[in-house]
């Protein structure tokens, strides 16, 4: 699995959603970008991610991808 998008799919667990700025996606109150809108345009197609607004929240889908990748 992609290293960067289960880090997406983690950060959008742990805050509830990320907010799309400037055309990258950031947690809530953080000023690094967790990825680019095109990936999270990609991850909205896979059904991971579901996109309202300004909004980025994780799916049930994407909760069951993060379940089956191993932690470390």
């Amino acid at each position: 699995m992609d290293k960067q998008r289960i880090r997406v799919l983690r950060h959008a667990q742990l805050y509830g959603h990320l907010i799309n700025r400037t055309g990258r996606l950031y947690y809530p109150g953080g000023s690094h970008p967790v990825c680019s809108e095109q990936t999270a345009h990609e991850m909205v197609r896979a059904g991971w991610l579901v996109h309202s607004r300004d909004r980025y929240e994780i799916t049930a889908v994407g909760l069951q991808v993060l379940e089956l990748e191993p932690t470390r």
